[in-house]
């Protein structure tokens, strides 16, 4: 079951906002507590955080091991529990159709809890009993009072405008997008000369192109970003012509009379020759195996290299969207 739907059945059956922008996220007020429902889609899991505290240290160590033993209990659903600086913590593994009886059995359980051991509800920040509401803020969905919100909201307004006025170094930009794609491309060539080359190897190069880009040059700029993948996309190409002439070299090596240079003319003949086509001796079906591994390699290298360019671009587009936006949602 899609974790949107997961967590709309989730809201229906609580009475909670969903929104997926800026992330996924279910909330609202049970049992006279506020809590959000997270997904987390690289561990497949839901987080509850309930916004609570205690009254006592009794209490605190009585809820620690009620939630300890209610996890324990369920372990083919519930990952962990922790009660840590004013919040509830349950984690609820993603089970397919079980899901979503298990999110509102552990909404139910915390908030119950909560109200066993006469925690109050709070705002998780300045820790004052006081009424909450629910914001996005950062790319994030959150809970708290209206006065930490107005700080949060000031200091993302503050970082919006560093990040407005700081400029992008282009020569220093342009030197990083190479020396990260060069270090990639450098992966690619090992790992060939190794006999295997690994399908993210492409997708390695833009990563660490537009990492270095973005250090060195200060921020990631749509120019930056175009010169990041331009460049990458010329090293996925030149990475595996130097790893097939250092392979011919060294699989030559006994050869005095080829040298490191002629390697490469050898390299270039069977690439662009065709006349070695008409040779015979086998060289027809030399030609036409090496074409197939090289085309192979390039299927490999580019797919992954695609994929990581729409990940970076997207990625782009969210975080320009959502990084310094702070606004109310419940």
């Amino acid at each position: 079951m899609a974790n949107n739907s997961v967590l709309q059945g989730l809201a229906a059956n609580c009475r909670f906002q969903c929104v997926n922008e800026p992330e996924p996220a279910a909330f609202g007020v049970f049992n006279n507590f506020g809590l959000v429902v997270k997904y987390l889609a690289s561990e497949r899991q839901y987080i509850i955080l309930v916004s609570a505290a205690a009254t006592s240290n009794e209490t605190v160590n009585s809820m620690i091991a009620n939630l300890n033993q209610f996890a324990a209990e369920r372990r083919k659903t519930i990952n962990y529990t922790s009660y840590l600086d004013n919040v509830v913590t349950i984690s609820v593994r993603d089970s397919g159709n079980n899901t979503i009886p298990a999110l509102q059995e552990a909404v139910e359980a915390a908030t119950y809890f909560c109200n066993q051991f006469g925690f109050v509800p709070v705002c998780k920040y300045c820790g004052n009993r006081t009424d909450l509401g629910f914001f996005a803020i950062g790319g994030t969905v959150d809970t708290m009072c209206t006065q930490c919100f107005n700080k949060k909201q000031a200091e993302t307004s503050n970082m919006a405008m560093v990040e407005a006025n700081k400029q992008f170094n282009l020569p220093m930009g342009v030197l990083g997008a190479v020396l990260g794609a060069f270090l990639g491309g450098l992966i690619w060539i090992i790992t060939y000369q190794l006999g295997f080359l690994m399908f993210i190897t492409g997708a390695v190069i833009v990563f660490l192109s537009c990492m270095l880009l973005k250090k060195m040059g200060g921020k990631l700029t749509v120019g930056g970003l175009v010169i990041s993948l331009t460049v990458s996309l010329a090293m996925v190409f030149f990475a595996e012509y130097l790893a097939l002439g250092i392979s011919i070299f060294i699989e030559n090596g006994s050869n005095p009379n080829l040298s490191f240079g002629e390697s490469f003319d050898l390299l270039n003949m069977i690439l662009f020759d065709r006349r070695l086509s008409d040779i015979g001796y086998g060289m027809s079906d030399f030609v036409k195996e090496a074409h197939s591994g090289i085309a192979k390699d390039m299927i490999y290298g580019l797919a992954s290299y695609v994929v990581a360019a729409v990940l970076f671009i997207v990625n782009y587009v969210k975080e320009k969207k959502v990084k310094y936006q702070a606004v109310r949602i419940g």
